[in-house]
């Protein structure tokens, strides 16, 4: 792809995302065709949304996926908002690691040492899932990194004694009556893994991380849906909860 195509993919998406709609596929020409394009769509769809990188999302990589996106909207407190409309979204329960000190790109690998050290504080917290392109439209791994791999932003809860949670434990769900339990577990048993390897492929692509940013790594449970205009409440074993009021932003504001 060239610059230019790589800007249209951007807007492209930028468009459908602000209008809070999800999209149909690109066209076959602005569609990515390795990771590397859909990175580049994907850093140019923050450019072309004027969004600021609060944080990143991540994930370890396969031999043909690179799982990452920029955050770009962090929430805390009573309500926890959604730019789709829909009568459900759709939540990951995470931990979210918060930097206490920048990691600049640099040449060397940093060491798992020096990236946790770089953690200042560790939070309950929920990823908030978007549908980037419509039920219908076919869309690929490579067209989901390119639009930012359902990830609308960001819903921080309490913080936690501890660094880490790399032990099963028991998540309980409470809605409109309703309870629903899991057994939950990190999908790489230590979540502190996707950070590392965050750290060291953004350093290769001359990128750093910066204090204050937030990384999550991973959902506990996979995605949970959850109604519309509810209060939630989400146990997280012994380590303490979240709870909050989930709704479409415009039917608050």
């Amino acid at each position: 792809m060239t610059p230019e195509q790589i800007q249209q993919s951007a807007a492209w998406l930028a468009d459908y995302r602000q209008r809070g709609e999800a999209a149909p596929l690109l066209p076959a020409e602005l569609r990515p065709t390795s990771l590397a394009e859909a990175f580049a769509i994907q850093q140019w769809l923050f450019i072309e949304s004027d969004l600021p990188v609060v944080g990143w999302k991540a994930g370890l990589p396969g031999p043909d996926k690179w799982v990452l996106a920029p955050i770009a909207h962090l929430q805390q407190g009573e309500l926890c908002l959604f730019e789709q409309q829909s009568e459900q979204y759709s939540i990951e329960p995470e931990l979210a690691f918060l930097l206490a000190t920048d990691l600049p790109a640099r040449t060397e690998p940093y060491s798992e040492a020096e990236v946790k050290a770089a953690i200042g504080a560790t939070h309950l917290a929920l990823e908030l899932i978007i549908r980037p392109y419509s039920a219908d439209a076919g869309a690929q791994f490579l067209d989901q990194l390119a639009a930012g791999l359902f990830n609308q932003g960001l819903y921080i809860g309490p913080a936690l004694a501890e660094e880490s949670l790399s032990e099963k434990f028991e998540l309980v769900l409470e809605y409109s009556g309703q309870q629903q339990k899991f057994d939950a577990q990190h999908p790489n048993q230590d979540p502190l893994l996707p950070l590392y390897w965050l750290v060291n492929h953004l350093s290769q692509q001359g990128i750093g991380l910066k204090q204050g940013e937030w990384v999550i790594t991973g959902s506990y449970a996979g995605v949970l849906q959850v109604p519309a205009n509810t209060e939630l409440k989400l146990q997280f074993g012994p380590f303490g909860q979240i709870n909050t009021f989930c709704s479409h932003k415009a039917v608050i504001s």
